[in-house]
C-alpha cells in the first residue's frame, strides 16, 4: 500500500505516456498548443496530470476538476489507471469440422503427394517435399 499521496504520484509517473498537443490556452477567438511535454492518464473519473517538474492527481466532479489530497482517493486514481490484460483470441480457436465428402476427397490423396493449382486454375496433384535436415 502507498503510504502518501506523493508515494502515489511518483508510482504513477512509471506509467504515463508522452502526448502531443494535449495542453491548450484559448486566449479570445484563437487557440494555442503549449509546448510542454505533457504526460497523462485518464479513467471516468480521474485524471494524472505530469507536467516536469510536477504531477497532480485530478478528480472530475460534473463539469469542476479538483486536485486530490485524500489518501483513499488517490489509491482509488491509482485503481481506476490500471488496464486489465487483454485475452487473446488465437488461444481459444475451435476446430473447424471439414465435411464428410470433402474429407473422402482428401483421403484419396496418395501419400507423398498434395492438392495444388494449375495455372488455369484446375487442380493437380504434386509431389510433397521431402526437405533434408542441414547439419
Amino acid at each position: 500500500m502507498a503510504k502518501s499521496v506523493q508515494k502515489v504520484k511518483a508510482s504513477l509517473k512509471l506509467r504515463t505516456q508522452a502526448r502531443e498537443g494535449a495542453l491548450s490556452l484559448k486566449l479570445g477567438t484563437k487557440r494555442y498548443v503549449l509546448p510542454f511535454e505533457v504526460r497523462l492518464l485518464t479513467s471516468n473519473e480521474f485524471v494524472f496530470v505530469h507536467v516536469p517538474p510536477t504531477a497532480e492527481i485530478l478528480k472530475i466532479n460534473g463539469k469542476s476538476v479538483a486536485t486530490v489530497t485524500d489518501l483513499a482517493d488517490a489509491e482509488a486514481a491509482a485503481k481506476s489507471f490500471r488496464k486489465g490484460r487483454k485475452k487473446s483470441t488465437s488461444r481459444g480457436t475451435s476446430k473447424v469440422e471439414i465435411p464428410g465428402d470433402v474429407k473422402a476427397a482428401l483421403s484419396k490423396i496418395p501419400t507423398g503427394y498434395k492438392l495444388a493449382y494449375n495455372q488455369d486454375g484446375s487442380f493437380k496433384l504434386v509431389r510433397t517435399r521431402n526437405r533434408s535436415k542441414t547439419k
